[in-house]
């Protein structure tokens, strides 16, 4: 699966789980600073724990596994066979790079929504009427609804602007409310296709009227008269979720926040209970992604010698070999193709592959150009890769003995013909395979 995918997996996960926490047991509560902190810590905490290699090995294994597309010597299609061997040519559909595709699509459609928005309210400012109220700079044009962005509060026209109105639209100015605001359109850009993400949005602007609401029933004003003015106001009809109305759509919420109790002080005691979540979620993803470490893979219950000496290609012989080690060769899909970093075994179809070595397999599974790819791990820091495979013979996290079946012949990735590619690294490094096959 494509890294990038992963990444958005991993950060899906985190951010649903812990928003969904956020929901069950802190969306109740009077502490709207510690809500606020909250919710606006889950973002880059969601972003950030997958680039730990301490939390999240798979991302940097995965990163150190595979090279750069520059580096990808495997894309072993070269011109090798001869005159006599008629070349298959068969196309395989890379469903990570569609899916990547489809997903950058979203966030260039999402980005451009957001910054026509942004330009049309830079508009609005320019040709409102700037004047002074209650003490306060407003910006008077064609709207249906008072609302503020950053330091601008814009009203409408024809109305008479109340000034609690005004105090409640000057809170979500001081407060910064369009900072979290601009933050949140910008996680839901990368993750819009994240259903949460938009209740995330909510819950977050909630909590903006809920302070707002505070900070005006703090100015010496009865609780009474600020309900009978919220009750007087309409639900917006095309409001934007990038601004901050006084008539917001949670006006029923906001109403039973103002009339609730506050909160215990006893009850923040329940916050400390992110502390043994959030050390179980990185236990969580460290022990899974430690199956799939190549780290812990090397065998440590493996007695044999590491070295791979078999013939990967069973009943093959170095005739076989059609592209060795080191060579450089023009190949039809790729403009730039550095030094091959292993040996081609050109094959029919269906021929099994055998394990070179006792081993672990660390991956079987499609993996890009590199087609169904299988690499194994060995003792004394060896690795071998078979690369373009018609199909497997084994999983991931499997023991294998030298000699087994571990898959077959095929054509796939960018494969231009039937072949096996094969490797072997020690350490990282790439090998000269014909310096190991002895049998």
């Amino acid at each position: 699966m494509n890294s990038t995918l992963i990444y958005l997996v991993q950060v899906s996960f985190v951010f649903g789980g812990f928003y969904l926490l956020y929901k069950w047991l802190f969306s109740k509560f009077t502490f709207h600073a510690v809500n606020r902190s909250i919710l606006l810590l889950l973002i880059p905490f969601s972003l950030l724990l997958p680039f730990s290699a301490e939390l999240f090995p798979q991302i940097q294994n995965f990163a150190s596994q595979l090279p750069l597309i520059e580096n990808f010597t495997a894309f072993s299609g070269f011109e090798y066979f001869a005159a006599e061997t008629p070349v298959v040519t068969h196309q395989t559909i890379d469903y990570g790079f569609w899916i990547v595709f489809a997903y950058a699509i979203g966030v260039l459609c999402y980005l451009i929504r957001f910054m026509r928005t942004t330009y049309s309210l830079v508009k609005l400012k320019r040709t409102a009427q700037k004047v002074q109220l209650h003490h306060t700079t407003l910006y008077k044009t064609d709207v249906s609804e008072v609302f503020s962005y950053f330091n601008w509060i814009f009203i409408p026209n024809t109305e008479t602007i109340d000034e609690l109105i005004i105090t409640h639209e000057k809170a979500h100015i001081k407060q910064l409310h369009s900072v979290d605001v601009i933050l949140t359109e910008l996680f839901i850009a990368f993750f819009w296709f994240h259903p949460l993400a938009y209740l995330y949005r909510k819950s977050l602007k909630s909590i903006h009227e809920f302070q707002a609401d505070a900070f005006v029933l703090k100015q010496y004003v009865k609780k009474s008269t600020y309900l009978e003015l919220l009750l007087k106001s309409l639900e917006p009809k095309n409001i934007n979720p990038i601004f901050s109305y006084f008539s917001h759509p949670t006006l029923k919420k906001r109403i039973e926040m103002i009339t609730k109790s506050p909160s215990r002080n006893r009850s923040k005691f329940l916050y400390f209970l992110l502390i043994p979540v959030i050390a179980f979620a990185f236990m969580a993803f460290t022990n899974s992604n430690e199956v799939i470490n190549s780290n812990t893979f090397i065998p440590t219950k493996i007695e044999t010698s590491g070295t791979p000496s078999l013939f990967p290609v069973q009943n093959g012989n170095i005739k076989n070999i059609s592209s060795h080690f080191g060579v450089k060769r023009k190949h039809s899909k790729l403009k730039n193709t550095p030094s091959h970093g292993g040996i081609d075994i050109k094959a029919t179809p269906g021929t099994p592959v055998v394990a070179t070595a006792d081993g672990i397999v660390l991956k079987a599974e499609k993996e890009g150009n590199w087609g169904n790819l299988i690499t194994i791990s060995h003792a004394d820091g060896f690795e071998t890769w078979y690369a373009h495979l018609k199909g497997f013979n084994t999983k991931n996290n499997s023991t294998v003995k030298k000699g087994d079946i571990i898959g077959y012949v095929g054509n796939t990735g960018l494969s231009t013909a039937p072949h096996l590619h094969y490797e072997v690294r020690q350490h990282g490094k790439r090998l000269n395979p014909m310096k190991y096959i002895t049998e």
